[in-house]
Parts: C-alpha cells; sequence; structure tokens
C-alpha cells in the first residue's frame, strides 16, 4: 500500500475513533435483545440458549453464532456489567474505525479510486451514520447488533471477489482464500448475506460458463465457507435433531411482520402493541409457545401462519412489501406512518436522502469505467435486501451495504471535483504570462 494511502487510512481510523469515542461508562444496556440474552448464556453456562426475555425457552438457533460468541467472550473476559457492557461498546468502535479507514483500499479495488473512498468516509463520520444520534449527543455504534460486524465482512468478501476477477488463474489463489474465509464468518454472523455469495457464483457461471470448474481457486471459494459454517450445522443437528442451516427464525418473523395488525416498521409495532401481542421477547404466551414445541416446531408453525395470512390477505402483504421497500433505501421518521418528514435519525436520514440517489449516478459511472465492478456492486445491492422487503423495517438491516451506498454516492462528487480542477488547471496553462 502506498505511503499516501496507509496515511489517509491511519488519519481516517483516528478521526473515526474520536467521532465515535464512548466517553459515558456508566450507561448499560437498557434491554436485552436476543443477541445480549444469548451471549450471557453462554458466557455463564456454555449454553446457546434462552433468547427471550420474558421465559427460558431452552437451546436456540434464534441468531448466527458469531456476534453472540463474540459478546460473550467479553462478558467472561470484564463481566455483563458496566465495565463489560463498555468493552462492548468500544470493540463496536474499533471495528466500525476501521472499516472507515479501509474505505480508499475499498474504492481502490472496485474501481472507484481512493479519494473517492476518502470523501466516502468524511461524509459517513460527518453524519456519524449507523448510530441513530440525536443532535448534541455521543454517537455510538450499534454494538449488540450483527449489522455492525457484518458490514465489513461484506466489504472484504466483495472486494475479495472483485479481486478475483482480476487475478489470472496461474497468479495467485489469495483472493479466493480471503473470499472464502470472509463468506464463512459472513454467514456465521449474518446468514442474509449469503445470498451474495450466491450472485458471485451466478456472475462466474455467466462470465466463464462451466471453465470456472476447471479452476482449482474455485474449490477453496466453494469448500472454505462450508468448512467454517459446517460445526455450527452438526451442533444444531446433534440439539434439534434436524438441520439447521445457521438461523431458524424465519418462520417468526414473517409471522410477526404480517398479520392482521401488523404495519410496515418495527418501531410502528412496538408503538400500536402489536409487536407485544405476537413475538415471544415481549409476550410471555408466545414465549411459553417456544417452550412447549422448541424453537424449530414453533417457527415452522409460525411459517404456516405467515404463509396463510399472506395467502388470505394478499393486497395488504404487497402493501407492506411497497412501503419495506421505501423505507429500505429512504429510511423515514421512526414513528408513526411512513413519511420522510420528523425527527428520528435525522443526520443519518439527510446523508441518506442525499447519498441513495447520489449511489444511482455513481453506478451509472462506474458502468463506464469498469463493468465487472458495475455488477459485483449491482448484485450485493440487488440481492442482499430481497428478504427484508418480506419483513418488518428496522434501520439496521441495510447498514451491511450502506458502505457502499456512500462509495457510490461519493462518485458523482469525486468525478465533478476532478473535471474542475483539471478545467481550471487547463486554463491556467493556457492563459498568457
Amino acid at each position: 500500500m502506498r505511503i499516501k494511502t496507509s496515511l489517509a487510512c491511519l488519519l481516517l481510523f483516528v478521526t473515526a475513533v474520536a467521532r465515535y469515542w464512548v466517553y459515558d461508562r456508566t450507561e448499560v444496556v437498557r434491554h436485552d435483545p436476543e443477541s445480549v440474552r444469548l451471549a450471557r448464556s453462554l458466557a455463564e453456562t456454555g449454553q446457546f440458549a434462552n433468547p427471550f426475555v420474558p421465559l427460558d425457552t431452552g437451546p436456540s438457533a434464534h441468531t448466527a453464532p458469531a456476534l453472540p460468541a463474540l459478546l460473550a467472550l467479553l462478558m467472561r473476559v470484564f463481566g455483563d456489567g458496566i465495565t463489560g457492557m463498555y468493552a462492548i461498546k468500544f470493540t463496536a468502535v474499533l471495528v466500525l474505525s476501521v472499516q472507515l479507514a479501509l474505505f480508499p483500499v475499498f474504492s481502490r479495488l472496485l474501481g472507484m479510486g481512493e479519494w473517492n473512498g476518502i470523501i466516502g468516509a468524511i461524509l459517513w463520520i460527518a453524519a456519524a451514520v449507523g448510530t441513530g444520534a440525536a443532535r448534541g449527543h455521543q454517537p455510538t455504534p450499534m454494538f449488540v447488533w450483527e449489522s455492525l460486524y457484518a458490514a465489513i465482512l461484506v466489504a472484504v468478501a466483495v472486494c475479495s471477489f472483485r479481486r478475483y476477477l482480476d487475478v489470472p488463474l496461474v497468479d495467485s489463489s489469495r483472493p479466493a482464500w480471503l473470499l472464502g474465509c470472509a463468506t464463512g464468518i459472513l454467514m456465521l454472523t449474518c446468514p442474509t448475506g449469503g445470498v451474495i455469495f450466491v450472485g458471485f457464483i451466478g456472475l462466474l457461471l455467466w462470465k466463464d460458463k462451466m471453465d470456472i470448474f476447471k479452476n482449482s481457486r474455485l474449490v477453496i471459494i466453494m469448500l472454505l465457507p462450508a468448512v467454517i459454517v459446517a460445526p455450527w450445522i452438526i451442533r444444531n443437528f446433534l440439539v434439534f435433531d434436524r438441520f439447521i442451516l445457521v438461523r431458524d427464525n424465519l418462520g417468526l418473523e414473517l409471522a410477526v411482520s404480517n398479520n392482521d395488525c401488523a404495519m410496515f416498521g418495527i418501531q410502528q409495532n412496538i408503538q400500536s402493541e402489536c409487536f407485544a401481542k405476537v413475538h415471544p421477547n415481549a409476550n410471555i404466551d408466545e414465549a411459553r409457545r417456544v417452550l412447549a414445541n422448541g424453537e424449530p416446531t414453533y417457527n415452522d408453525l409460525r411459517l404456516r401462519e405467515a404463509l396463510h395470512w399472506i395467502n388470505t390477505h394478499p393486497a395488504r402483504f404487497f402493501r407492506l412489501c411497497a412501503l419495506r421497500v421505501a423505507a429500505f433505501w429512504m429510511p423515514p421518521r421512526d414513528r408513526g406512518p411512513y413519511s420522510l418528514l420528523g425527527r428520528g435519525r435525522t443526520s443519518e436520514r439527510i446523508a441518506l436522502y442525499l447519498m441513495t440517489p447520489l449511489s444511482l449516478a455513481g453506478l451509472f459511472i462506474l458502468y463506464r469505467r469498469d463493468i465487472l465492478s458495475w455488477l459485483v456492486c449491482l448484485i450485493c445491492l440487488g440481492l442482499f435486501p430481497l428478504i427484508y422487503y418480506t419483513v418488518q423495517y428496522e434501520y439496521r438491516y441495510r447498514y451491511p451495504i450502506l458502505w457502499l451506498t456512500f462509495l457510490l454516492g461519493s462518485l458523482p462528487i469525486t468525478a465533478f471535483a476532478q473535471r474542475t480542477y483539471h478545467f481550471l488547471s487547463s486554463r491556467l496553462r493556457s492563459a498568457p504570462a
């Protein structure tokens, strides 16, 4: 890496750490999301179990294991009180800062240039993206959700795949190893990211046809994620006597999101008390159903409920999906009907209202510069959100691919600045002495 790029990355890292630094060492988590409950169980008993607040429901595959395992490790070292929570927050700050520091590298590998990555990172830091900080409040990363960690894994996987497309067969297998490792860990962190990997394989089939099967590096790409995920699949089979790829909560999420009282977003469902009626983390009767049936069977029952409701209410379902598509790309205020006006994550929303349309222009510019990078970005942006269009909207769902929006959104800004610079330079050179 060039010295100037290294210095830029270092400055971005220091700036990000300063921006997101956690000053309050006394604040603890005010509620117990499933990831924290599972982490506590893992740290205290060694069991991946009891994700819900109302009742201990037994062994679980409700979430992917990587984040609860990391939180459990930090709890074992620092405790689960104030010190432990601070360690968890500070770890999130470091991960986010590393991601932002690597923006110039990600941008260069995707054919957008290092300056473009610097501009994207500066805009991100200025808006305190990914924190939901109100004006005058210290921004804190989403430290109890997997989205923060998934984002850097998606970025590494995407850039490794783009590098893989450039490296000749006889050159190096390093991008294949990096892609395989990133994909495997991503599956254990945010399983929905696996759809991006499927898209990558589809692109290889389209690009190289059957020749890809003559490529020994493809074996690494295909087998390495399977090897990384296999121990968790084996654990699930031994515990539940059935195959569960990574997590088993699809039925629950679909049922919670699509029912008679459901609205498009989780905050709206919490505000209307619909969430409290249908989710085992807020309703003890539902938690008892989980305990009585076992988590996988419970999720099967909820999946049937959801599919029945969708089949009998197609118009309502499509309206909800349409609102979720809109919310995913143009996030609304936190409460009430869908609206771009009002309070709630104001600085982030303003940044996204600017960067999202600019990213469309950025895609067009990238298409003209580097069609392979354009295809890779399109796979990411097109496939990753699909499942989130069918479940209740939550701001964090877009976070794993949000870095790409900022890189693409910065591209028109960078292109305009470069053209302006070249124009002024040429005018100055041609001016008479």
